[in-house]
């Protein structure tokens, strides 16, 4: 073409290739080849792109060439997609180069379309830094995405490397948990050794040179002590909250019927929802915002964005009669209180079922947010054109989000949303919804289900981020697939990047995982997403954090757990789990006793869960004779119901305590060693049922056969529960004088995080150790002593 005819654009460029594929024979070269295709051609973003005609694709022989036109983030995205789903592959091993520049269409000589460009040639030369499975970047791809908060942490800058012709590009290697690859590439390796060569010839004269300068140095901070201290005093630097920062607060219902608050709140919901899918916004999640349900909030925006840390909030109201709903909303700057937009929409149900979509364009252009043509789309798109349908997915998420929910109403919320897809079986998000629903009442029974109902949502909306985090509850709670959940995982935080939901899900997979500093991390970003969420602060962060024993941490979390519970007006019952953190922190029993002091005078707690507080607290205090008159009124059928040990075991540990002859305490464990015996009869390479079976053994004095079932269940484990095996272990030489074994164990586990509790009965911490009855044949043990006397060991996690 003449110079004068080319037409150039910005092309996001993805350059990948077969490591090592010329060594291949010739069958292997086709089928990894197709395989490769196989996997980019099912690669979400891949698929969208080619949705929207911003896609265009090249083979290269060895490898793939995709250009996209649409926005810089695709080829990262595609390329975390297909890096994710190569782990079922390992046999494939790929490198990768990502970078924008410019290209031109052109045709080749069999006149097909072909791309041309510095755009392509860099992104090639970017790849061919990379080593086998390094997704490399260019600085200026990297400085596009790290305006993006999911991106930031898995950017490592690399420095630059010398590429053809000798240009030299700034590189910056993208990975994170099940992509990409943390090694240093082997260019920058050699590259590093050079400049250590370099570096060890010049230190001699460096040294000298440090020398004079700490002379200099020392001269001058006498100097800065006799100077009289600078009276400005220092800035506190606060953090700076988004601009582009939203809280959506629950829309006052004003229809005639009360009973209409779930509509008020379904479409306060599905606005938040469709924000949400808009990755240029920080969007606070629901748990948080219903916090301000019913609460008089004029005068108290600007303190609702700090508490939140959002700049703006929107408010509405919502009247609905037989044939229309009216709804008015209007944006607030918290930092001021100015209104910065309002609206108000009067329409039939059928066409408020658009509204949110609509809602969601105007407040993204109001804070100047750019949406993606997928956003748009996502936004633009109707969950139903079927009212009925809508009512009753409305109604289903009404029950599953109240406020600590039990299974009345989530057995109530798989009811509604199975009449929502009957009503409209194209209703994806009902769909979903009913997925998640029935993987989390009924898992194994239901798995089969619960997978046709994601692939259903999957089927009919391809981008439906609800739907993927659908299948990742399927593989978690279903089939324990861990990886392929933590890979639809990722594909939901593509369509979700402001959801709490899927980075709790992600934590969770990485607790299963024992990747406690990852499930930190995940749980944290949730909390920012919905800081006041209750259940988020109990069960992920605080009870994650004691496990890796980072007690002020956990602490932390109890004290905004506190703070949310006020504000809903609900019993803190004396907060028991901020008094179990202080017992670890400072191996004092007093917490634990004003805590039950306090639930005692509240009057107010089922009196099953107060007999059982009771029962630890007076075992600590070895006030026996009250630990097993509190034992005696907590019926069995509860402690199973909680996964606690028997009733029987726990009088026999009071029994242990008490020093009661060993064929007494037997006795007691009877019918429990006749179960644990049938069912390791039963499965026979279950580490925990040798394991369990072993801690009972030892309760009845049987020592040979304790350490035997012990040492089987500490065989058997798997690294994710070889720890809690090993724990239970310590326990079992703890009570067959085996005192030395049980030290060296303990000293060891006391480093290891999720020991706090293992099995009910034996829980690993220095609290536990120094006070437990439990642990008294160590107490004349000198390493045990030593251990116990000492400070808190570090956790290595």
């Amino acid at each position: 073409m003449p110079s004068s005819d080319l037409k150039f654009e910005i092309g996001h460029v993805l350059f990948m290739d077969i490591v090592g594929y010329s060594k291949l024979v010739i069958d292997e070269q086709t089928e990894r080849t197709r395989k490769l295709n196989e996997i980019t051609r099912n690669a979400p973003q891949f698929r969208l792109a080619e949705a929207e005609g911003t896609l265009v694709r090249l083979p290269t022989g060895d490898g793939i060439a995709l250009i996209f036109r649409n926005h810089s983030e695709a080829p990262a995205q595609c390329a975390l997609e297909i890096s994710t789903a190569l782990r079922a592959h390992p046999e494939i091993e790929i490198r990768m180069g990502i970078h924008s520049g410019p290209v031109n269409q052109t045709q080749d000589v069999n006149d097909r379309a072909n791309i041309a460009g510095a755009g392509i040639n860099l992104a090639q030369r970017v790849m061919d830094c990379g080593d086998a499975g390094h997704i490399l970047v260019s600085k200026r791809v990297a400085d596009d995405l790290d305006n993006y908060a999911r991106w930031q942490p898995r950017l490592h800058d690399l420095g630059e490397a010398e590429v053809k012709h000798g240009v030299r590009v700034h590189l910056v290697n993208l990975f994170g948990d099940g992509f990409g690859n943390p090694e240093l590439p082997g260019r920058f390796k050699q590259a590093e050794k050079v400049r250590t060569s370099s570096a060890r010839r010049k230190r001699n004269w460096q040294l000298i040179g440090f020398t004079i300068v700490l002379a200099v140095l020392a001269a001058a901070g006498f100097w800065l002590r006799l100077r009289p201290p600078s009276r400005t005093p220092p800035v506190a630097i606060s953090p700076a909250i988004p601009e582009k920062s939203i809280a959506v607060l629950p829309f006052e219902n004003l229809s005639a019927e009360k009973d209409d608050a779930f509509f008020a709140d379904g479409i306060q919901d599905d606005v938040l929802a469709s924000l949400g899918r808009i990755k240029d916004l920080k969007v606070i999640g629901r748990a948080s915002v219903m916090l301000y349900r019913g609460v008089a909030v004029a005068g108290k925006l600007r303190e609702i964005g700090q508490a939140l840390q959002v700049s703006h909030v929107l408010q509405g109201s919502v009247r609905r009669s037989l044939t229309r709903v009216v709804i008015n909303v209007a944006l607030i700057d918290t930092r001021n209180d100015n209104q910065v937009w309002s609206q108000h929409y009067d329409r039939t149900l059928v066409d408020t079922l658009s509204l949110q979509g609509e809602l969601a364009i105007e407040i993204a252009r109001e804070l100047r947010a750019t949406l993606t043509p997928v956003e748009k789309n996502a936004a633009e798109k109707k969950p139903t054109d079927n009212p009925e349908a809508y009512l009753a997915y409305l109604h289903g998420r009404e029950n599953e989000n109240r406020f600590f929910a039990k299974q009345p109403e989530y057995d109530a919320a798989e009811k509604f949303y199975q009449q929502a897809v009957d009503l409209d079986p194209e209703f994806a998000l009902a769909h979903a919804s009913l997925s998640g629903m029935v993987s989390f009442n009924h898992r194994r029974e239901g798995k089969d289900k619960a997978r046709a109902e994601a692939q259903t949502a999957l089927r009919l909306q391809p981008e439906l981020g609800e739907g993927h985090l659908a299948m990742a509850d399927y593989f978690r709670r279903c089939e324990a697939d861990f990886d392929q959940s933590l890979y639809e995982l990722s594909l939901a935080s593509a369509f979700l990047p402001n959801s709490p939901d899927v980075a709790r899900a992600t934590g969770r997979i990485h607790l299963s995982q024992r990747k406690w500093r990852e499930a930190l991390e995940d749980f944290e970003r949730a909390a920012r997403l919905d800081p006041d969420n209750a259940q988020l602060l109990h069960y992920d962060l605080a009870l994650t954090y004691r496990d890796a024993r980072n007690w002020s941490a956990a602490l932390r979390a109890r004290t905004r757990l506190s703070a949310v519970l006020e504000k809903q007006k609900i019993p803190d019952i004396g907060n028991v789990g901020r008094a179990i953190d202080e017992f670890y922190a400072t191996s004092s029993v007093t917490p634990m006793r004003n805590s039950l002091n306090l639930i005692e005078a509240d009057k107010e707690t089922e009196p099953n869960d107060l007999n059982l507080i009771r029962y630890v607290v007076t075992m600590l205090e070895r006030n026996y004779p009250a630990a097993e008159q509190a034992l005696t009124r907590v019926p069995p059928e509860f402690l199973v119901r909680l996964e606690f040990p028997s009733k029987t075991t726990l009088q026999a540990m009071i029994q242990l305590a008490r020093r009661e002859p060993a064929e007494r305490i037997a006795a007691t464990l009877t019918p429990d060693l006749k179960k644990a015996q049938e069912e390791v009869a039963k499965t026979a390479d279950d580490w925990d049922r040798h394991s369990s079976l072993g801690v009972l053994l030892a309760l009845a004095g049987r020592k040979e056969d304790a350490i035997r079932e012990g040492l089987r269940g500490a065989e058997l484990a798997n690294p994710r529960f070889k720890d809690p095996a090993l724990a239970n272990l310590a326990f079992i030489y703890a009570r067959t004088d085996k005192a030395d074994e049980a030290v060296k164990l303990l000293e060891t586990l006391l480093t290891r995080p999720g020991l706090v509790n293992t099995t009910g009965i034996v829980s690993i911490t220095l609290a536990d150790l120094r006070l437990q009855p439990q642990w008294d044949p160590l107490r004349n043990n000198a390493q045990f002593k030593k251990l116990v006397a000492g400070p808190e060991p570090v956790t290595v996690y």
